[in-house]
C-alpha cells in the first residue's frame, strides 16, 4: 500500500472560496459600472451603496481603495489585451493572409480607440500611473514587436515608442473631446476647433507610425 495519502479537500472552505471569488469579482463589475457612468473618482461608499453593502463588507475584499483600483484596472486591462488579440486573428481571418505590420497596427489602434471612446471614465481610470498600466502596455509593446519587418533595428524600442506615443495621443484626443462636449462657456466654445473623428484619428496615428517605421 502506498503510504503517501492526499489529505481530504474540505467542501466547505472550497465552496468559501468560490464564493468570495464570486463576490470579489461581482464588485469589480459594479464598480466599472459605476466609473463608466460616474467617471472615475468614485468612492468605496458609493461602490457599497451599489452593491448593497456596507463599506466595511467592500473592505473585506479590498483593504483600501487603491487595492480595488489595482485590481479593477489589472481586470479593464486584460480585457483589453484580449481584445487586441481577437482584432489581430479576425483581421487575418478577413485577409486570407499574413496581414503587413500597417494592416496589423491598424486594427491595433483602432481597437485601442473605440475601447476609450466607448467608456471614457473607464478609460481614465485605466491610463493612471499603476503597475497594472505599465504591464498592460509592455505587453501591447510585445505583441508589436512580434510582427515588424526583420530589417527594422530594435524593434522593441521602436514598439515601446509606438505604444508610448498612441497612449499619449489618444489621451490626448480624449480631452479635446471632452473639452468640445463642455458647452459651459458659450464664448469660448466657439473658439474651439473642432476635435479629429475617431476614424481620423486612427488614419493619422498609422500614418505617422508607418512613415517613422520607413524612414
Amino acid at each position: 500500500m502506498n503510504a503517501t495519502t492526499q489529505a481530504p479537500v474540505d467542501g466547505r472552505s472550497a465552496r468559501w472560496a468560490r464564493h468570495r471569488e464570486e463576490r470579489r469579482a461581482e464588485l469589480l463589475d459594479v464598480a466599472r459600472h459605476l466609473i463608466h457612468e460616474q467617471g472615475p473618482d468614485v468612492t468605496m461608499e458609493d461602490i457599497a451603496a451599489a452593491s448593497g453593502t456596507s463599506k466595511s463588507i467592500v473592505y473585506r475584499y479590498f483593504e483600501d481603495k487603491a487595492k480595488l483600483q489595482r485590481a479593477l484596472g489589472r481586470s479593464i486591462l486584460s480585457t483589453m489585451h484580449s481584445k487586441l488579440l481577437d482584432e489581430m486573428r479576425a483581421l487575418e481571418a478577413r485577409v486570407g493572409r499574413e496581414p503587413e505590420p500597417d494592416e496589423r497596427i491598424h486594427a491595433m489602434i483602432r481597437a485601442y480607440v473605440e475601447t476609450a471612446q466607448r467608456s471614457p471614465g473607464v478609460y481614465r481610470f485605466v491610463t493612471r500611473p499603476s503597475d497594472g498600466l505599465n504591464h498592460f502596455l509592455s505587453s501591447v509593446s510585445r505583441l508589436v514587436a512580434t510582427f515588424l519587418p526583420a530589417e527594422i533595428p530594435a524593434p522593441q524600442v521602436w514598439a515601446h515608442g509606438a505604444v508610448g506615443f498612441v497612449e499619449r495621443a489618444v489621451d490626448i484626443w480624449m480631452t479635446d473631446h471632452e473639452s468640445a462636449d463642455d458647452t459651459s462657456d458659450p464664448h469660448g466654445s466657439a473658439q474651439r476647433s473642432t476635435p479629429l473623428t475617431s476614424d481620423q484619428l486612427v488614419t493619422h496615428l498609422v500614418t505617422w507610425l508607418m512613415k517613422g517605421l520607413h524612414a
